[in-house]
């Protein structure tokens, strides 16, 4: 009853401030649609990817005989692959090695003596790559000839193991799918935009931000003595700390809820399809938001110390995780980690792009061993500071 009490009172005491109302549920919807509205072009996935071609060297030389080969010379000139890749002929390897040294090519490939005798006979096809100075042109040139390759052995070992007439059979197959595609490699093709970012963003801003309710709160009995009289009743201080937590905790929980629903009405920010998780998620949040504010409180001197404590950390948090503006990946995958709003923003991230859950457990796992280990230091804390 003493919770109960403490909690309701806690409760009619914010619904009456039209300041928290504004602050806590108008101000971010504000932010979300300002920041999504200036950053869209800064933020998400934009318009799609693009490969830039590849001059690929192409060496059909062993030994002293120039040999061409039909089946890559046939694969080359195909419309499809014409747009990845600008194959080059050169003599010999050296010519090859030496032009991706200088940049002239990006890629080189070389094609072993009697490269398609060797397949018809049986012969397991292969072919020898060379890489070169960049990164995304070896990557793209290595997959066109990668499946080309895997596409000759498929055709390969189906006429071994069933005869030449399984090739009518699996042609249709193979040529159903196009031999190269661009797409993203996350949930079907599925991007977030800016407007999606920053709700996730400014919500647990503003998740962290509720803290201060409690602060205030607490710091509040002190400066208004209404503490000694809480004392002098029947009424333990863990009643009154779970009965505070309680109160400001399902009102941010309302909070939570209604930055979710206008953001999607109003902005048609998609969430993701884990309703579910996203609530336990924002739970955690607000378990760690209040407990990092009762720290404060407890070893803080003042309601201004503690007040700046929290809002530094919010502030700090928030942009160590690229909450605020984009920032480089290996930045935030280092510092970042090392903030609850990191672990908080990619799980969203990751449900409005429809990820797996074995992709979320880590940030679950992270985030519930956060909140224990916080709630343990406030009970240590409170064993040895206390509330007076």
């Amino acid at each position: 009853m003493n919770i109960w009490t403490i909690m309701t009172g806690e409760l009619r005491r914010l619904l009456r401030s039209r300041t928290w109302m504004l602050n806590m549920i108008l101000l971010p919807i504000v932010l979300i649609f300002l920041l999504g509205a200036s950053l869209s072009g800064v933020v998400g996935g934009g318009s799609p990817e693009t490969v830039n071609p590849v001059k690929v060297a192409i060496v059909n030389t062993a030994g002293q005989a120039q040999v061409q080969s039909a089946m890559l010379d046939a694969f080359l000139k195909s419309d499809e692959v014409q747009r990845f890749i600008i194959p080059v002929e050169v003599q010999n390897r050296g010519e090859a090695e030496s032009g991706l040294r200088t940049g002239k090519y990006g890629y080189a490939v070389i094609v072993p003596q009697e490269f398609d005798r060797d397949i018809q006979s049986g012969v397991h096809a292969e072919l020898e790559f060379i890489l070169g100075k960049n990164h995304s042109d070896n990557t793209a040139a290595g997959a066109v000839f990668d499946n080309f390759l895997s596409e000759i052995n498929y055709k390969q070992a189906a006429a071994l193991t069933l005869g030449p007439e399984a090739l009518a059979a699996v042609q249709p197959v193979l040529t159903e799918q196009p031999a190269v595609q661009l797409g993203n490699l996350n949930n079907g093709g599925k991007d977030y935009t800016a407007s999606q970012f920053y709700a996730a963003s400014m919500l647990l801003m503003f998740l962290l931000y509720s803290g201060l309710t409690v602060t205030g709160s607490l710091f509040s009995e002190r400066e208004n003595h209404t503490l000694f009289r809480i004392n002098s009743m029947p009424v333990k201080g863990s009643q009154l700390f779970i009965g505070k937590m309680l109160g400001v905790g399902l009102l941010t929980g309302v909070q939570c809820a209604a930055i979710i629903f206008f953001t999607d009405v109003l902005f048609g920010v998609y969430w993701g399809n884990r309703p579910w998780l996203l609530m336990v998620f924002c739970l955690l949040m607000i378990i760690a938001s209040m407990m990092l504010s009762i720290l404060a409180c407890m070893l803080c001197q003042t309601s201004e110390q503690a007040t700046s404590a929290v809002n530094f950390l919010t502030v700090a948090m928030t942009f160590m995780s690229g909450g605020m503006l984009p920032l480089p990946d290996s930045w935030v995958n280092s510092v970042g980690a090392f903030t609850v709003n990191h672990w908080e923003l990619q799980a969203m991230i990751k449900m409005m792009l429809h990820s797996g859950f074995e992709q979320l457990l880590p940030n679950l796992l992270v985030m519930s061993a956060i909140c224990l280990v916080l709630i343990s230091g406030v009970v240590f804390t409170y064993r040895k500071v206390g509330y007076q």
